[in-house]
């Protein structure tokens, strides 16, 4: 639209057209025929500034694949050894707590928690199955882009009497 502007109103500059009638018919009334334009053609020239801008675009490169994700379960055959060691441990623990008859209790109750723990968490883990999924992974990189935007315009030209003129269109934010 600027360039549009600018090409129209170059074409004014550049084209004096003057149009006269007789003063009984000029379409202005009674003012008086100015006689004194002369249509002059000039040479000109149209320069366009820009202004370069650069700017960082982020482009995706996500990676995905299908992989094959264990699922394991736990076989639950504690060993002795295991179940007594968490029973003694937790004994030791439940002793530190309580005074009394409160201190035997809760020995007991360590030693039984102990005890349940060592159990549900011994034996071996053993894989049962495979289950299919889709792992993605996002490596960004980023491209530099060089782009014109479009400043200001500068029309010169040189009259017959070698005067010059210099108009300037800026771009309106």
């Amino acid at each position: 639209m600027k360039y549009i502007i600018t090409i129209i109103t170059s074409m004014f500059l550049f084209a004096n057209i003057s149009y006269a009638t007789d003063n009984a018919n000029n379409g202005w009334g009674n003012e008086p025929i100015v006689d004194s334009y002369v249509k002059e053609e000039v040479d000109g020239f149209l320069t366009h500034y820009f202004i370069k801008e650069e700017i960082q675009i982020r482009e995706s490169n996500r990676e995905c694949k299908q992989v094959d994700v264990p699922i394991y379960k736990n076989t639950g055959k504690s060993t002795t050894g295991e179940v007594l060691g968490g029973a003694i441990l937790g004994g030791v623990l439940g002793n530190q707590v309580g005074k009394g008859k409160g201190k035997d209790a809760a020995t007991i109750l360590g030693a039984i928690l102990g005890a349940d723990f060592a159990n549900k968490k011994g034996g071996e883990k053993t894989i049962v199955g495979y289950k299919r999924t889709t792992v993605c992974e996002d490596y960004p990189t980023y491209v530099t882009q060089v782009r014109k935007i479009y400043n200001h315009s500068v029309i010169r030209f040189i009259d017959k009497n070698g005067k010059s003129y210099k108009i300037q269109f800026i771009r309106e934010e």
